[in-house]
């Protein structure tokens, strides 16, 4: 049981498990665009994902709650150099179009966790914006750099999916907010901060409704996306809903990042069911 343990808290702490999220969400664009062969983007996607995030997250200006993982900290830095190598390889099998649309993305990461803005600040310590960055760096990886990758058509309903996929990780960002409230400094002015926790669950659930809503507005839609949409919404609100300042362990970082893998399973049951 020991040993099962310490495989999941490696899964967890290795970013593997965020990797997985990040190439569900990536599948779903590719299902609702109808995009084949994306196999080599899926596998270059989570290799980059687990580089990217074990890299703001053990740096050295990582937050000091996570110096509790240096026991595991070597097997960490062997994946993350293993998937940063392979990551390179596979750059090489991607369009340079792909890599071009990357690049204000992988600087935004970047910027985010080194520090080199005057007072030795980064993006990630820039009052009110975390979350908006986290938003908009997920939405590029999984809308829009798969869409450049494939050559799909850039229509109205791209547009939307940009838009519903920035609001649907704002919303799964705001239960790490809540968590992190007992280790943010005050200057960062996270929004559970700004608004208090109730608040913040409200604003969420706003967020998720205008990301229904505009579901509806699509020029291409299906029953098979509608009540996707609805069922990940309906998820997303429970998740949100039954956040609390002190929580499980592995609530955020094991079950708020699991409901991009919920969606692609609805997504692929009800197709499996009414297809």
């Amino acid at each position: 049981m020991e040993v099962l343990k310490s495989i999941f808290r490696f899964y967890v702490n290795s970013s593997i498990h965020v990797a997985i999220a990040i190439c569900a969400l990536v599948q779903i664009t590719f299902i609702k665009f109808e995009i084949a062969n994306g196999n080599t983007f899926l596998l270059f996607s989570f290799l980059g994902s687990i580089a990217a995030y074990n890299f703001v997250k053990y740096s050295k200006v990582s937050k000091l709650h996570h110096r509790r993982l240096t026991r595991s900290m070597k097997g960490i830095r062997i994946l993350t150099l293993l998937c940063s190598g392979f990551f390179v390889y596979f750059a090489f099998k991607v369009s340079y179009d792909t890599l071009m649309y990357m690049i204000p993305f992988v600087i935004l990461t970047v910027l985010y966790a080194v520090p080199i803005f005057p007072n030795k600040k980064n993006l990630r310590s820039v009052a009110g914006i975390k979350i908006f960055i986290i938003g908009l760096v997920w939405t590029g990886a999984t809308v829009l750099i798969p869409m450049i990758y494939a050559k799909g058509e850039l229509s109205f309903d791209f547009l939307i999916e940009i838009i519903q996929r920035f609001l649907f990780v704002v919303v799964l960002m705001l239960p790490f907010e809540i968590r992190d409230l007992q280790y943010d400094a005050e200057t960062l002015e996270t929004i559970p901060q700004k608004i208090g926790v109730t608040r913040t669950k409200v604003f969420g659930s706003i967020l998720l409704v205008v990301f229904l809503l505009l579901t509806a507005i699509k020029d291409i839609l299906s029953s098979i996306e509608i009540l996707s949409t609805i069922l990940v919404a309906v998820i997303s609100l429970l998740f949100l809903w039954g956040t609390e300042r002190k929580q499980s362990k592995y609530y955020c970082s094991f079950w708020v990042e699991s409901i991009p893998i919920m969606w692609f399973a609805i997504l692929l049951t009800l197709q499996n069911l009414f297809s």
